[in-house]
């Protein structure tokens, strides 16, 4: 009974906080939908320490990033997110959250945060990264490319990334009863190694045309890789590190 209260007021809460972020401009319809969808998951499955984990990634995102321009009026929203780029981030949480939901097995919650570590931890290297005056490298060779740049890392950026990875793995250390220093290691490991993967990939791979005709709404059959299927591959490489370090070394 407490479970189905919990995911009945999932839907009203996620359902409000969609509707608010459509008619503040900072969700498309489509988007605003994949938020309610995803907000009930993880409230309705997670419970609130999950839901406080998932609010802290999207304010401080918001916060930091430069798509929020200050003007003497406050602040406005340069573009909207759409349902896309919520599953990018959101995607691999919402289906750790619901595998630990049916098994109770503790891995998956931390495969779960793990995601939205790396997820931090990206947006914040890439935000504030871009943004300093710091020399960025690219990860590949380390030679100088232009701060922005798909692959580029910075000393900023490294560090910003470190932090957001040990926030989010410190909110799980202390929101979760029972949550051990085990955890918190792996989650802020992981998603920090989850952000350099992406980095990897953005140099790598971003931008570039793959032959998947099941996903092309072209003739030709291809798609390009663009920076949500990076984001959603590293966010998912992130938790499967998390598993695999798990079931090898019995954490």
């Amino acid at each position: 009974m407490e479970d189905h209260i919990r995911i009945g007021s999932a839907v009203i809460f996620a359902a409000v906080f969609s509707v608010l972020a459509f008619l503040m401009n900072w969700l498309t319809y489509d988007g605003a939908v994949s938020a309610g969808i995803f907000g009930t998951i993880a409230y309705g499955l997670g419970d609130w320490p999950v839901a406080l984990i998932v609010i802290f990634f999207f304010v401080s995102a918001s916060l930091v990033s430069k798509d929020v321009a200050r003007s003497e009026e406050g602040y406005s929203i340069r573009f909207r997110r759409d349902g896309t780029q919520v599953w990018a981030n959101g995607f691999w949480l919402a289906l750790w959250v619901l595998i630990w939901f049916i098994t109770d097995l503790p891995l998956f919650l931390v495969a779960a945060v793990s995601t939205i570590a790396a997820a931090t931890a990206d947006t914040w290297a890439t935000e504030l990264g871009s943004n300093s005056e710091t020399k960025t490298y690219l990860i590949t060779d380390f030679k100088h490319v232009k701060a922005g740049t798909d692959g580029g890392i910075s000393i900023y950026g490294t560090v910003a990334a470190l932090l957001g990875s040990g926030m989010i793995a410190v909110l799980y250390w202390v929101a979760f009863e029972g949550a051990g220093i085990s955890g918190l290691i792996l989650i802020s490991v992981a998603g920090f190694i989850g952000c350099l993967i992406d980095s990897l990939l953005g140099a790598k791979i971003q931008g570039k045309s793959v032959k998947a005709s099941f996903l092309s709404n072209y003739d030709s059959g291809n798609i390009t890789i663009n920076n949500n299927i990076v984001n959603w591959l590293s966010t998912g490489a992130s938790s499967i590190l998390v598993l695999i370090i798990v079931l090898i070394f019995k954490i």
